[in-house]
């Protein structure tokens, strides 16, 4: 049997798994052909043509729930839903949510109790465009769906939470959000991963519909793992005069490839993206934030903070894009990056692509460089040891970006996991 048949059988499985209804299996079936025949992809500064298409094993039920993530858990006062291994847990949900008309729920679930407003907007942001979404779209498994009616705004973040064991190498999370016309909403999402992992290629994806005058906050603490291969594409469909912002915080010792994007397709509509990454060991980062300017009037800015430590390798690129039309757009770009040790290497690569002449503002500003000796020499003849002393310096270099965090726990946790590596 080929390979191309044995994992469309496993588009099959998956599915059946989950009891979809015919049109879902009919959309994977049609994205695992995209897959197949779409070119490998190329990107500047990072090699993949050593990365293998591995699509592993699905794996028919969910493992205990690890140890860790319980405790992360058992500190959220707030509507979550926890998925091991690709397979729902649990969903929790206040009674008082769902009479205001909130859908949280597993995005297979939805797409059986919910299948018209899943059907409309499913793949409609992220499409299986390119070698990895068609990947995700094909065998994706676990995920949330998160719809807020028209006018309403919770006052709680609504968090997914997922978990992988070594077991689970073979699941592809997809979460898609919709927010209805003046409505607002916070949505976080967490990776907890095994620090060792077998070889695979795995593809995550995030989709959001922000309509007219709605304000939604993206935020995602991920954890990828040695050995794996991850792909990941968070991306934001942003209507007239609403708001999309994304917070990502990332500290790895995996090799990602991952988009953080908005296409600002409404008169009006405005993205910022935060991105706070770490890498260490011999993490390799290719993270594009990106912001598509397609509406008149519309605003966006991007800031991304590295750090990198041992034999990290990390590019880091901003790219707007200003079509014809959209006049009135205005647009900043701030990279910066520290290398912690000589070893690290790190690219900031800022990118302006300006097809309009009636243009607001439209500036980048990028640096790369080594921690300042005379600021630890400065710290040290205070009596503040050396190694305390460089971590002084990046927290004052990460902390407005980890303030920007939604929820106390999820600061916690990203801080437990910078200080983690940077204590080494």
């Amino acid at each position: 049997m080929t390979e191309a048949n044995t994992v469309s059988l496993q588009v099959h499985s998956v599915s059946s798994t989950f009891k979809e209804p015919e049109w879902l299996l009919r959309l994977r079936e049609d994205a695992w052909q995209q897959f197949v025949e779409l070119p490998e992809p190329r990107l500047e500064k990072t090699d993949l043509r050593k990365r293998g298409w591995e699509t592993g094993a699905f794996v028919s039920q969910a493992a205990a729930v690890p140890e860790a993530v319980r405790n992360y858990l058992s500190g959220l006062n707030h509507p979550y839903a926890l998925f091991v291994d690709g397979h729902v847990v649990e969903v929790n949900i206040p009674e008082s949510l769902k009479q205001q008309g909130i859908v949280f729920t597993d995005i297979h679930s939805a797409a059986a109790t919910h299948g018209e407003l899943v059907k409309q907007h499913l793949a409609s942001v992220v499409k299986a465009d390119n070698k990895w979404s068609a990947l995700s779209l094909a065998l994706f498994a676990g995920g949330a769906f998160l719809y807020v009616p028209r006018n309403v705004q919770p006052d709680v973040p609504f968090e997914v939470v997922h978990a992988f064991t070594a077991a689970g190498s073979g699941t592809y999370p997809r979460n898609l959000v919709v927010a209805d016309e003046l409505s607002d909403v916070q949505f976080i999402e967490v990776t907890f991963a095994p620090q060792e992992k077998e070889r695979v290629t795995s593809s995550h994806v995030t989709e959001v519909v922000a309509k007219a005058n709605s304000r939604v906050h993206v935020a995602a603490a991920d954890e990828f793992p040695k050995g794996s291969t991850q792909f990941v594409t968070r991306r934001a469909q942003v209507g007239k005069d609403a708001l999309v912002e994304w917070t990502v915080g990332d500290v790895s010792n995996g090799f990602t490839v991952e988009i953080v994007e908005d296409v600002l397709e409404g008169n009006g509509a405005q993205g910022q993206t935060r991105v706070i990454g770490l890498g260490y060991g011999r993490q390799h980062m290719d993270l594009t934030a990106s912001m598509v300017h397609k509406g008149r009037n519309t605003e966006s800015d991007i800031t991304m903070y590295g750090a990198l430590r041992e034999r990290a390798n990390t590019v880091f690129r901003s790219c707007t894009e200003i079509v014809k039309g959209a006049v009135g757009a205005g647009s900043e770009q701030h990279d910066r990056m520290i290398m912690i040790d000589g070893t690290a290497r790190a690219d900031a690569i800022p990118m302006l692509l300006i097809d309009e002449n009636d243009v607001n503002r439209c500036g980048h500003a990028a640096s790369v460089g080594k921690l300042d000796p005379n600021q630890i020499y400065y710290l040290m003849s205070r009596g503040i040891p050396q190694s305390q002393a460089t971590q002084m310096i990046i927290w004052g270099y990460l902390r407005d970006s980890v303030e920007a965090l939604p929820s106390a726990p999820l600061r916690d946790l990203v801080i437990a996991r910078l200080e983690r590596e940077l204590s080494r």
